[in-house]
């Protein structure tokens, strides 16, 4: 009875496969098979929308502040993160140029450059560090909340905290915490493909709530001085690699989406959309939270003694001067609460989109990117992140290094397609086990990939280590120093010994495709255009008869 039971069950969430069917393992079902026509929505206003949204949030207002802490100048640490965004941007645009062309998410595009088997390491990497961000960006949203509360009933206040100090949380942090979460889950049962309106319309609200937030601090204060700063007596040395560290703080921001762009950018209406959609918004709109941020931490350390850096602290500080005020109260309230959305909707592009391709595509029989979505959130909620931003400190000094971790990952996935396929994918071997199938490489692995990845770690390692246990590790200062680069040293490192690796060791036989750079896509387009005209084979040329034949692209 319960085996009968138990079967029904299965076939009731069982995710049916679409284009793709194969053999024994599912490799594939909707989600994972390339974005049909009618579902590629967004256009380049779409992206850049999106792309602005992502950037106006709070942790972008920290950044610039975090950076000033260190010692650098304002207008040093401002310079420092807008030259990593630029270089970034096209980073990211460039990782997401396999997504534009052939419609599919990361999980596939991994199966590319680490094979049909290695691609669960790369994609296990990034969901455990979905998960994790996941918890910790809902905790900062519910502060944000716990000041919006404060707005509409100001007895809020006042309410006692039940919970022991070991809790590692207030009953009001606890509630805020609890009310992120559930308008976050909220937003998961909605396809990521169908938000563009939302992303469009919080850009704006978004912009708009930093920009009073910023004229309140300026107008309080009469501007901003940076007191603090004026006794900096660094030398040019220590200041160079204050700037580098600051410059590799920048990457941070920037490095899950070097390896989440395909997410979004399969999504595009045509290929070139997330290119203009992005690489021209994001490096401006980045830099106006960050400097936006150090104004207003001087502002509030010349009026209070003390720098607000986070945005819950600044919004806090603005309601404690209106106790009574009720229009101040709502101004305040409306801020909060978009910074509080775009915070929300940030974690849904970078942490849960991601995390349900991944789960997705570790389980296509039974997972869907919005099934994966609704468990992202749960994990998120299970790995209680108050204890984590308690307790944890030498773990979180693990997580601000974690794009030092992804850099590999998003080299490989550069050189492989630009470099090593040249732009040429055999879509239907993607989602193949096939021993003979182009990705396959050897028993599901192409070596290459996990190889490299180690090994372009291991020169940052001492330092990495260092800086999460600075009194159990002591290596010397040469080996600190190359902890402030870490993303771009080990992103140039990988890249290097991934491009080698063919070189020395280059591809053979039939598993070489000696096309044009990506004239294959090309040819997949004309299909598609065929076969939505309705036209039969005698519209194409022979030269794409002949590589429809010799790569079976039917």
């Amino acid at each position: 009875m319960s085996t009968t039971y138990w079967s029904k069950v299965k076939r009731v969430v069982q995710v049916p496969q679409d284009r793709f069917v194969s053999e024994g393992h599912q490799w594939s079902n909707h989600d994972l098979d390339p974005t049909p026509p009618e579902e590629r929505k967004w256009a380049a206003w779409v992206f850049a929308a999106f792309w602005m949204a992502h950037a106006m949030n709070a942790s972008a207002w920290t950044a610039g502040s975090a950076t000033v802490a260190l010692g650098l100048k304002w207008w040093q640490a401002w310079l420092a993160l807008n030259v990593a965004h630029i270089i970034g941007t096209f980073m990211v645009v460039a990782n997401g140029r396999m997504a534009a062309r052939y419609h599919i998410g990361f999980p596939v595009c991994a199966r590319s450059s680490w094979g049909m088997w290695g691609s669960y390491m790369a994609v296990t990497m990034r969901a455990i560090v979905c998960i994790i961000w996941n918890g910790v960006n809902t905790f900062y949203a519910g502060r944000l909340v716990d000041v919006c509360l404060q707005c509409i009933w100001p007895s809020w206040a006042d309410v006692e905290n039940i919970l022991p100090e070991s809790a590692g949380v207030t009953t009001r942090q606890l509630a805020g915490f609890f009310i992120a979460w559930f308008i976050f889950q909220c937003l998961t049962v909605v396809h990521p493909r169908d938000l563009k309106y939302f992303y469009m319309v919080k850009s704006v609200i978004v912009f708009a709530a930093m920009n009073g937030v910023l004229i309140w601090w300026m107008k309080k204060n009469g501007g901003a001085s940076f007191p603090s700063q004026a006794n900096s007596k660094l030398s040019s040395t220590e200041r160079g690699w204050l700037f580098m560290q600051a410059f590799n703080s920048g990457f941070g921001t920037l490095s899950s989406l070097t390896v989440n762009q395909a997410d979004i950018a399969r999504y595009a209406r045509l290929p070139q959309d997330q290119f203009y959609g992005q690489v021209f918004v994001f490096p401006i709109a980045s830099a106006l939270p960050g400097l936006y941020g150090i104004l207003v931490a001087s502002a509030s350390e010349e009026l209070y003694g003390t720098a607000a850096w986070n945005l819950w602290d600044v919004c806090q500080t603005m309601l404690d001067q209106y106790p009574h005020n009720r229009g101040a109260r709502f101004a305040i309230f409306m801020a909060t609460a978009s910074m509080a959305l775009a915070l929300i909707a940030v974690n849904l592009a970078t942490n849960c989109l991601p995390f349900g391709s991944d789960v997705t595509a570790m389980f296509p029989k039974y997972m869907t990117i919005r099934r994966g979505q609704f468990i992202c959130c749960l994990l998120g909620m299970a790995i209680v992140p108050w204890k984590i931003l308690k307790d944890g400190t030498t773990f979180l000094a693990f997580l601000s290094g974690y794009g030092y971790w992804l850099a590999p990952g998003a080299a490989i996935l550069l050189v492989d397609y630009f470099f090593v396929q040249r732009g040429n994918l055999i879509i239907k071997d993607l989602y193949t086990g096939s021993h003979n199938g182009r990705y396959w490489y050897t028993k599901g692995w192409n070596v290459r990939a996990p190889v490299v990845t180690v090994l372009a770690l291991i020169p940052c390692m001492p330092g990495f280590a260092a800086s999460i246990a600075p009194n159990g590790v002591h290596i010397s200062a040469a080996a600190k120093h190359m902890n402030t680069f870490s993303f771009l040293l080990t992103y140039i490192i990988a890249a290097f010994m991934y491009f080698a690796s063919y070189v020395v060791w280059p591809i053979k036989g039939d598993m070489k495709i000696d096309e044009p750079f990506e004239a294959l896509a090309d040819l997949q387009d004309q299909e598609e255009k065929r076969a939505l005209a309705g036209s039969d084979d005698s519209s194409l040329s022979s030269d794409g008869k002949r590589k429809e034949e010799l790569y079976d692209l039917s």
